[in-house]
């Protein structure tokens, strides 16, 4: 469930955003592109990308992403992401910070693995144009990220979803997630996904959510229940969401009930004692006060 949601989420998004701005400044390089270099430029800034193949000292036959970034011909930057078993990459050259000169150097490379991951890092110049600077969004799940001007608000964001509520409520195929905005301010990316000019993202991922209540067989639905009263919360309704959650979750599954707050050692023992919650709507309500969809008052 959780493939199909996150190729409808992609269908969603992009029916919504339509093509990335800037999109003549993408690079790709992918499994099925012969290509292992190559070069984009967007006024004075010019970006290069080569997949540099080695073996490295645990043998394997990697490859590693590496951007150099110029301005007027000078070298000002460079990114290098972790080493991958295939290339699989974005470089971008899009402006997210108005605040600056000149736009930003996005490099976006998959990682690898059955749910992981997609590793966003953007070199990024300080308002004077003279210093630049490497910030990273983090790791997630999926594929490689663009930034976007999805409703032509005239500001780039990358628009991915809320990994934190996989696992969390039931098995990766049985997670939902909303979606997540993320906005480049200096040097951190901040989410800002409640502010109202997103609303339309929301309703139209809430709208392909309300499809789930129809459907016949809902043998897992405390994973999708969690992101549907999160997405409710982002529209202003989330007390209609938890209200539709109380007549539809199942009381019997266990799983998100018993949470390790303190976080694990290296052998895999909670650090300190576990928090175990009577009902899934308590642990529901814990959660989102925790992620900021729910208020500490409960609103």
């Amino acid at each position: 469930m959780a493939r199909s949601w996150f190729l409808a989420f992609s269908f969603i998004f992009l029916c919504v955003a339509g093509p990335p701005s800037g999109y003549a400044q993408i690079f790709r390089v992918d499994y099925g592109s012969k290509k292992t270099s190559g070069q984009i430029k967007n006024g004075q800034v010019t970006a290069t990308i080569e997949h540099q193949r080695r073996i490295n000292s645990d043998g394997s036959n990697v490859v590693q992403p590496v951007v150099n970034v110029l301005v007027g011909g000078l070298q000002v930057g460079s990114i290098s992401a972790e080493e991958v078993g295939s290339p699989n990459s974005i470089l971008q050259i899009v402006d997210l910070d108005p605040s600056n000169p000149y736009p930003e150097v996005l490099l976006s490379t998959f990682t690898g693995g059955a749910h992981c991951c997609n590793d966003t890092r953007v070199l990024t110049s300080d308002a004077s144009g003279k210093y630049w600077s490497e910030v990273r969004l983090g790791l997630s799940d999926g594929g490689t990220d663009f930034a976007s001007d999805p409703l032509n608000l005239g500001r780039n964001v990358i628009v991915g979803r809320d990994d934190r509520f996989l696992y969390r409520f039931g098995s990766y195929a049985d997670s939902w997630s909303p979606a997540r905005i993320w906005q480049l301010n200096g040097l951190k990316f901040i989410d800002v996904s409640r502010l109202p000019e997103y609303l339309p993202i929301h309703r139209k991922s809430l709208g392909y959510m309300s499809s789930w209540f129809s459907q016949r067989k809902q043998e897992v639905p405390n994973g999708f229940l969690s992101a549907y009263v999160a997405n409710k919360s982002l529209v202003g309704e989330v007390f209609d969401g938890w209200d539709r959650m109380l007549l539809r979750y199942d009381p019997n599954e266990k799983w998100g009930l018993t949470v390790c707050a303190a976080g694990y050692d290296d052998n895999g023992t909670c650090k300190a004692k576990e928090i175990v919650y009577d009902s899934y709507p308590q642990a529901l309500r814990a959660f989102l006060i925790e992620t900021g969809y729910l208020t500490e008052s409960g609103r």
